[in-house]
């Protein structure tokens, strides 16, 4: 339900040309199911932006579930360009500093 709830968010105020959102929660050892997320986000919108101002303009769509809901964002912004040269690298999430390497 919050993966819906913040892709339409973004898809209402960015032109997405490619989106995914997936639920890292379970890597992070002390908070509840829906509290982490990685982005990836390609736009058009995105071009002549730099990364700070994309990740602002996400933070800002998102601001009522920050408050309530979540907790960890790891944000991957691209423009069409740039993600042509990315879009083969393997994003891994985050893992959180609490869970032992195994």
């Amino acid at each position: 339900m919050i993966l819906k709830i913040i892709q339409n968010k973004i898809k209402n105020k960015i032109n997405t040309k490619y989106i995914k959102i997936t639920n890292t929660s379970f890597m992070h050892k002390s908070f509840n199911k829906n509290s982490h997320f990685q982005i990836i986000i390609v736009s058009k919108d995105f071009e002549k932006i730099n990364i700070l101002r994309r990740h602002q303009i996400i933070y800002n769509i998102l601001s009522q579930e920050i408050k309530k809901i979540i907790h960890g964002i790891e944000i991957f912004a691209y423009s069409i360009k740039e993600w042509k040269i990315k879009k083969k690298k393997i994003f891994r999430p985050i893992k959180c500093v609490n869970l032992k390497n195994k």
